[in-house]
């Protein structure tokens, strides 16, 4: 992959400190976002009330390099999902988002701590049974934490499509000065929340479009402990291998949390950089066609856009949350 954009790496020193969708906070923050979705097509965007997004993506995760073809389909005003099937070795297919106050989650999924998920694996993918059954309150902060995920992920993505953050965030649009690069110019807008979302918007003031996003998050990490599909973790058709007991399941789970947890609480935040380009009209939106998204100077991930479709209609079993 390409390492960040010379624009991107030099978007880091500030020289001072339409839509319905959005309520800036102050009145510059305004002036500068309406000019940005003026740009963009504001018109075409108020009337737009589903999206779709086919894109082919690259991700460095540690010394592994995957490739997947992910699908993102919008409803307005609380309908998201986020399919995501990886190429090669894994070859599986994988759905997040939100319908509502309703997280979206893959199979076999399980959150262990904030900003972790652990997704069981079996020898054809992703496997629901044999995981410890978990209490109504577990099951409360799992989709709390996952709706919040998936609402944060999308908005981030939406700041450089649209110039805003999804509506279920309600946002504030605060003007935090100019950035400068060999390039040019740059307004800065920090967006936040009130439960804990901050990003940084940075829009081109030649032609008002967005540039990037950044935000702070920690490394995305895989960790892998795959058994048979009979629960042993000897090998499958051996005299060893065997069901595990419910106590050596519950067990297994406890070790790997905290195994995770350990590893989340010494792992730092570090600087995230979501980058848009390769600007195409689609349907009287100008959007963008290419996005990076790394840190550290270094690219993990790349989206190559093939295909946005405007308004299409969009089968509702596509968000059903019992997948």
């Amino acid at each position: 992959m390409k390492t960040l954009t010379t624009i991107g790496c030099a978007l880091v020193m500030l020289v001072t400190g339409g839509v319905a969708w959005a309520v800036a906070q102050d009145a510059k923050a305004a002036e500068v976002l309406a000019k940005t979705r003026e740009a963009l097509g504001a018109a075409s965007i108020e009337r737009m009330k589903t999206l779709s997004v086919e894109a082919s993506m690259q991700r460095n995760v540690g010394q592994m390099q995957i490739s997947s073809d992910v699908e993102m389909l919008l409803e307005m005003p609380d309908k998201f999902v986020r399919s995501e099937t990886s190429r090669g070795g894994m070859n599986m297919t994988m759905s997040t988002g939100f319908n509502g106050d309703t997280a979206i989650l893959p199979a076999g999924a399980r959150m262990t701590a904030p900003g972790a998920m652990v997704i069981r694996m079996g020898p054809g993918g992703p496997i629901q049974g044999d995981a410890p059954k978990l209490t109504d309150e577990q099951k409360a902060q799992m989709n709390a934490a996952s709706l919040r995920a998936a609402r944060s992920e999308l908005s981030r993505m939406m700041l450089g499509w649209f110039g805003m953050a999804h509506p279920t965030l309600k946002a504030q649009y605060t003007y935090a000065g100019e950035a400068e690069s060999p390039d040019g110019k740059a307004h800065v807008i920090d967006v936040k929340d009130g439960d804990g979302f901050e990003a940084r918007l940075f829009i081109d003031q030649n032609n008002h479009l967005p540039l990037m996003v950044t935000y702070k998050g920690r490394q995305p990490r895989m960790m892998t402990s795959r058994m048979p599909a009979g629960g042993s973790g000897a090998p499958q058709g051996s005299a060893q291998a065997r069901q595990l007991t419910d106590e050596e399941r519950k067990k297994l789970q406890e070790e790997t949390e905290a195994r995770i947890k350990q590893e989340l609480a010494d792992q730092p935040l570090v600087e995230f950089a979501l980058f848009f380009d390769d600007w195409r009209e689609v349907d009287g939106i100008l959007f963008p066609h290419l996005m990076r998204r790394g840190a550290g100077g270094e690219t993990n991930e790349e989206w190559t856009i093939n295909k946005v479709r405007v308004n299409p209609k969009i089968d509702a079993r596509k968000f059903d949350v019992s997948r």
